[in-house]
């Protein structure tokens, strides 16, 4: 089984002459690419990568392969990183530790980490080999995000095998042998755990271009804020959270007049926010995400 939202992470290995980009662009969600292995190396495809997925709509992040053998080296791989993917303005930029390049890798990475904050990365996440992440011990806490592998039998699929070294991450990559339309080869797949959204992970930015289309809207005055107002094309419930389970507050009929002052996503959802008496707020579904980002 393929999980939905379905999140690739590739590098130079996949080359960019055996991805049909248009295809594949239709089969993922958002794509986390390689930028470099260490300082040295930078990764021979990763603007390719970067530039086609973009002109396709996907949502992208970036990568870097830890190689610092010293404070200062990991803060000069965190400049060179940064100043090699900043013009591509991902909204998340990832660690890659699964060498001990230092003695001491909990500060080499936190400084690493320190040295992307301060030149502008707004979010920066950690992706840990499960069988090191006792070991190295990184000050995880300080990361807007965590990543860990482990892929079971490794056919494809997600069928349970879950990172045994914390309960605490939010990627999964579940597996290297993965198979995508608009690729021949295998490639790695990446699984949301619940504990943030996918609008957290990639940019939501897009996601907000391909909002669905809603009847004509009128402003009118509510509070500090404008609410928008459109009428139901079918009926639907007002909950107490943007949460598919969440209590009923009331079942809207077709025709009905909502008004709402933000949206948010959840659950895969695009969810209308409606102010309520009290400081008190309901949640109607306006549309799923699907598989490629868009809205249906």
């Amino acid at each position: 089984m393929i999980l939905k939202p379905v999140i690739i992470d590739i590098s130079e290995w996949q080359l960019p002459e055996a991805i049909d980009y248009n295809i594949l662009a239709k089969n993922i969600a958002g794509a986390i690419v390689r930028v470099q292995y260490g300082s040295l190396h930078r990764d021979v495809h990763f603007e390719t990568h970067l530039k086609k997925l973009q002109e396709y709509k996907v949502p992208v992040a970036v990568y870097a392969w830890v190689r610092g053998t010293s404070i200062s080296d990991m803060k000069q791989e965190a400049r060179d990183f940064y100043q090699r993917a900043k013009k591509f303005q991902p909204t998340f930029w990832w660690l890659d530790v699964e060498e001990k390049s230092y003695s001491d890798m909990r500060n080499g990475c936190e400084s690493y980490r320190q040295e992307l904050k301060r030149l502008g990365a707004k979010k920066v996440g950690v992706y840990i080999a499960n069988h090191l992440y006792h070991q190295f011990n990184l000050a995880v806490e300080k990361f807007d995000a965590i990543w860990i592998p482990t892929y079971g039998q490794n056919n494809g699929r997600y069928e349970g095998f879950n990172p045994t070294c914390t309960t605490r991450y939010d990627l999964h990559q579940y597996t290297s042998n993965g198979r995508i339309s608009g690729y021949k080869g295998a490639m790695d797949l990446n699984r949301l755990t619940g504990s943030k959204d996918f609008g957290v992970l990639f940019d939501t930015k897009l996601l907000e271009d391909q909002k669905p289309t809603l009847p004509p809207t009128n402003s009118v005055s509510g509070g500090l804020k404008k609410l928008k107002t459109f009428t139901l094309n079918t009926a639907v419930y007002l909950r107490e959270k943007a949460d598919t389970k969440a209590g009923v507050i009331a079942l809207l009929q077709k025709g009905d007049q909502i008004k709402f002052d933000d949206i948010i996503l959840n659950q895969g959802y695009l969810w209308g926010v409606q102010p309520r008496a009290k400081g008190k707020k309901g949640y109607l579904a306006l549309g799923k995400i699907t598989a490629h980002g868009g809205i249906k």
